[in-house]
């Protein structure tokens, strides 16, 4: 055989082996194991199970959150380190270089923003690189997961993640006292379970978890993880329905359809807190706050009411590193006041506005530090998010997990500051983004033992 016919059978194996591999997350796994010409039995690679076991630590670390210095984190360090193996992988999947670009675009305002805003603003230097840090944190911790989803599965990846958040509660923190389930464990042991219940391919005890998960919820007055669950239970029991309309038909129903779960929950979940089911401190706390300003999410959430002002009093944005001044902070009370709302108390002024912007909204938080192009990171958010859903459900394709997640996303862009959202975001567009060459509808669900044809 010519040098030439050796390199033409080299490149067909490279291309056999990579169309064989593309699309296939646990393909990986199978590939590296070999029969022992000894004992005639099948082992492992041990450099493979090195490298499964690295990787899984490093998605550990990304759930623990374990601060170094100036909100640099440990596991941001090991995604980062890890960065070379995972920047390939990007191109495989729909969404994920723009996902990526618009978060390197929101830096790069961030740091102009504050150059800008200086001239009337004090300027933090500690404040900017921690909320450029933040950044870095979920761009390298979605790619991690982009590459971990080439090496094992899913539920995989979501129970060492899991594992991660549960291990990173901070028990000395003054809510965690109050109720630990609630402001604790709650989110890590939701992840865990769904990821088992994932991994095991069943959607009946998908649903079981739920439901044990949601009874938790009404019993630690956990209003927005009772409804978020009850959401992602409705939407994980549409998936058993038997038809399956055309592709077109099916995003189009699902979206009218989804709209009309949302307001049907959340007058449901209303009259359930109001009648007391959630206890008596959720029923008096509703009251309080539809009485003050006529809506549940408002009187629960007047932070919208502030970051709404605050658009019309400077669209542009301030900047990562800024400081807010007296008439940004009276700009905002302005808003909140005309909600009837109370402004003048120590959370607004000590929490909200005391050393930065913390507006309790995604959103909010990425247009105040990142401008515009914050903003445009959030929409970009959005749209994956209900691109996903309006394709996946219709065709029964998408795990309880991750309809946890995507519910859950969905209203910490809303209404969930950046800082604590940032570790379910990573989980969550780690595990949407589709492969290029797959169609939502293509995805396997869980993990399906194929079966040889019977002879």
């Amino acid at each position: 055989m010519t040098t030439s016919d050796r390199l033409d059978a080299l490149r067909r194996d490279t291309r056999d082996t990579r169309r064989a591999l593309r699309g296939r997350p646990d393909a990986a796994q199978t590939a590296p194991t070999q029969t022992s010409p000894t004992r005639g039995r099948t082992t492992s690679d041990p450099r493979r199970t090195v490298l499964l076991v690295a990787v899984g630590i490093a998605l550990l670390l990304v759930g623990m959150r374990i601060e170094i210095a100036l909100g640099l984190k440990v596991g941001t360090v090991a995604a980062m380190a890890a960065a070379p193996a995972w920047l390939p992988v990007l191109a495989r999947f729909r969404g994920a270089r723009i996902f990526m670009a618009a978060g390197l675009l929101a830096m790069l305002s961030g740091v102009w923003l504050t150059e800008l805003s200086s001239v009337d603003h004090t300027v933090t230097t500690s404040l900017l690189i921690g909320n450029i840090f933040l950044i870095v944190e979920l761009l390298s911790g979605v790619g991690l997961i982009l590459w971990a989803r080439q090496l094992m599965s899913d539920a995989r990846i979501a129970i060492w993640f899991g594992v991660g958040l549960l291990l990173g509660v901070n028990a000395d923190a003054a809510l965690y006292a109050e109720s630990p389930w609630k402001f604790g464990f709650s989110t890590g042991a939701t992840v865990v379970l769904l990821g088992i219940a994932q991994a095991r391919g069943s959607r009946w005890l998908e649903i079981a978890a739920l439901v044990v998960l949601i009874a938790a919820s009404a019993v630690s007055d956990a209003r927005s993880s009772f409804a978020i669950l009850v959401l992602a239970l409705v939407l994980t029991v549409w998936q058993l329905r038997p038809s399956r309309p055309s592709r077109r038909v099916s995003a189009i129903w699902f979206v009218l359809s989804a709209a009309v779960v949302v307001i049907i929950v959340y007058n449901v979940g209303q009259a359930l807190i109001l009648d007391g089911y959630l206890g008596d401190a959720a029923r008096e706390r509703s009251v309080e706050q539809i009485d003050a300003s006529g809506s549940l999410i408002l009187g629960g959430r007047p932070e919208l009411a502030a970051t709404v002002a605050l658009m019309l009093y400077q669209p542009w944005g301030f900047g990562a590193g800024i400081v807010p001044t007296l008439s940004d902070i009276t700009a905002a009370k302005t808003g909140m006041a005309a909600i009837g709302y109370a402004p003048n108390n120590g959370y607004v002024e000590g929490y909200m506005f005391g050393y930065r912007f913390e507006l309790h909204s995604v959103i909010g938080d990425l247009w105040a530090n990142f401008g515009i192009p914050g903003l445009a990171f959030a929409a970009v958010m959005l749209v994956l998010i209900g691109v996903t859903l309006a394709r996946g459900i219709p065709s029964s394709v998408i795990s309880a997990l991750v309809l946890y997640l995507a519910v859950r996303g969905g209203w910490n862009l809303l209404f969930g500051p950046l800082y604590g959202s940032v570790p379910l975001l990573i989980l969550l567009f780690g595990l949407l983004l589709v492969r290029r060459g797959e169609t939502v509808g293509e995805l396997p669900y869980g993990r399906r033992r194929v079966r040889p044809p019977r002879r």
